[in-house]
């Protein structure tokens, strides 16, 4: 059975409606998400990403590194 586009585009539109975010909601999870790659970069122990941005923390001087 074949779908009909209209109605997929419709039920589309309506779930991207019901998911109608304000700025402040927008910028509060970009922020976290910033906040969560830069901790993962800067503090990660974890071989693979420390030996990659070793001497980005040994550059920054602030971030502790062994």
């Amino acid at each position: 059975m074949k779908q009909n586009p209209y109605k997929y585009a419709k039920s589309h539109l309506k779930i991207t409606r019901r998911l109608n975010l304000s700025v402040y909601l927008k910028s509060f999870i970009f922020l976290v998400i910033v906040g969560f790659v830069l901790y993962a970069v800067l503090f990660s122990t974890y071989a693979p990403v420390h030996d990659f941005f070793h001497n980005l923390r040994h550059g920054l001087m602030m971030i502790p590194c062994h």
